[in-house]
């Protein structure tokens, strides 16, 4: 005797834009665009060495590698849905392998730009994009907008 129940998929309480992957691409980009165009400048500003295609390859590099472990860091703990210690404790916990993972590829690339900043940062911004809601009993920012 079996009885066949609808099993109610178990309600959320993160928010995972639709358009992830379009997002996280978009910030990608932007990010490498941006480096790319800081090292152009500072090759005509400071007298730094031109960068070669190699090198672009490189900084696109540790922009996807941080991007990546950003959005998988924030499946696992997502921003906190108000400032606190808590956020600043997320950060701590990323940024540690993040500097790790930004150390090893400027070393073993053997790189002139500063891959080991690079990763973190675009680490610590993707991380955002999965963000955890209030819980019921807390105020939300909807709620306190109305």
């Amino acid at each position: 005797m079996s009885k066949n129940k609808k099993i109610e998929p178990k309600k959320s309480n993160v928010y995972i834009p639709a358009d992830l992957t379009l997002r996280l691409l978009r910030l990608l980009v932007g990010m490498s665009a941006f480096l790319f165009l800081f090292y152009v400048v500072g090759h005509y500003l400071t007298g730094w060495p031109f960068p070669t295609p190699f090198d672009l390859l490189r900084i696109a590099s540790a922009v996807v590698l941080g991007g990546l472990l950003g959005l998988i860091f924030s499946r696992f703990w997502p921003l906190p849905p108000t400032p606190g210690l808590e956020r600043i404790f997320r950060i701590f916990f990323m940024l540690l392998p993040a500097l790790l993972f930004g150390y090893a590829l400027q070393v073993f690339s053997g790189a002139n730009q500063a891959l080991s900043i690079i990763l973190p940062l675009s680490a610590w911004i993707s991380s955002g994009l999965i963000i955890r809601l209030p819980e019921e009993g807390q105020n939300s920012p909807a709620k306190s907008a109305q």
